[in-house]
């Protein structure tokens, strides 16, 4: 009996211990973690991922600065206070990748906007963050970005699974609660930007965070990248796609470390905001940029720019890699509906099942 009463009791302390942690914003995402498709998966944060103390202590200039921060927040315990993740290691990349994206009037009210993600064939996270004083989202990442495998799979180990909390800091796309739309793209060649003033620095996936975390409309989303200092960190242009519910959609460019912003409902990866590269880049392996434009604009024009959920659909399909002499695939296309609050993945260029997600 004795025995059995202090295995009881080891057990009950070890119950205390661990599932104390439901109180524990990491221990209670990572209980969300889940694959939802062949390589593909779900997490929720709902908390403080101290990404406000991160643009406050001055931001990153690099991937590698922005992941020493998330790495010492999680073994310090100082997202809420366990300092659980004691063997963590974050290393993040973003190497180049193509992409498209169209905004219209949906056909049931409101806005709908489409975007593919063409690169290699990565794991993807879905990422459901409920920040602290800011707007809850849904984004989508690239696990590879943060070295995880395409047969990476969660093992129900904390300690090893904590890795996946990363993907908040990495966004590649996605939409708030406002149904404020953000997309990062390439913008077709090798002008870095590093804007280097005395404002808060971020890389471009931080900008997205930043963006979906505290802006309602693009407006706003314009006035919070005017308040930060931009990275391009890959040795590679990139360019914004952001539209709201109200019907405005952009462009946001940097060429020779100064903003650009114009309308457009349509980008790919060649420059086009009015500034001086307008209508230049576009890499030699994607030259198709402009006929994937080009294709997105007429598929616009040609319905009035009143779309639904199938014609964005197809018009992504459209100008999805597998159309093109590419060793690209279209790793995920999502079509963001704000007024539902439903986004529609397809998975590696596969329109046939869909995915959806209501929030």
């Amino acid at each position: 009996m004795k025995k059995s009463l202090l295995f009881g009791f080891i057990l009950l302390a070890n119950i205390f211990l661990f599932t104390g942690c439901d109180y524990n914003a990491e221990m209670s995402s990572l209980k969300t973690l889940r694959k939802i498709h062949n390589g593909v998966f779900y997490i929720e944060y709902e908390g403080d991922y101290r990404f406000d103390e991160y643009i406050k202590a001055g931001g990153g200039k690099t991937n590698d600065e922005m992941a020493d921060f998330i790495e010492s927040d999680l073994r310090n315990g100082k997202w809420s206070g366990t300092g659980a993740g004691k063997k963590i290691s974050v290393k993040i990349t973003t190497p180049e990748f193509g992409c498209s994206s169209i905004a219209a009037n949906n056909t049931d009210g409101g806005q709908i906007f489409g975007r593919n993600f063409d690169w290699n064939d990565c794991a993807i996270m879905i990422i459901h963050t409920k920040p602290n004083g800011g707007y809850e989202s849904i984004s989508t990442s690239c696990l590879e970005f943060l070295g995880l495998r395409r047969n990476w799979n969660p093992v129900n180990n904390f300690s090893k699974d904590i890795i996946a909390l990363a993907s908040i800091y990495v966004p590649l796309d996605g939409i708030n609660e406002k149904g404020l739309y953000i997309a990062d793209l390439m913008a077709g060649d090798e002008e870095q930007t590093a804007q280097n003033t005395s404002k808060p620095d971020v890389t471009t996936t931080a900008a997205i965070r930043l963006v979906l975390d505290k802006a309602a409309t693009v407006d706003e989303a314009i006035k919070l990248l005017e308040g930060v200092d931009m990275y391009s960190v890959i040795g590679s242009a990139h360019h914004f796609a952001i539209a709201d519910a109200k019907g405005k959609s952009v462009v946001v460019e940097y060429v020779n470390n100064k903003m650009y912003v114009t309308d457009t409902k349509v980008l790919t990866n060649h420059y086009t905001a009015e500034s001086p590269k307008k209508d230049e880049g576009s890499n030699p392996d994607r030259e198709n940029s402009r006929e994937r434009f080009a294709k997105l604009l007429d598929a616009g024009e040609k319905s009035s720019w009143v779309m639904n959920a199938e014609d964005v659909r197809n018009a992504m399909e459209n100008v999805s890699a597998q159309n093109y002499s590419t060793d690209d695939i279209t790793a995920w296309s999502v079509i963001f509906e704000p007024e539902k609050r439903k986004l529609t993945y397809y998975f590696r260029g596969d329109f046939e099942k869909p995915f959806v997600l209501e929030f």
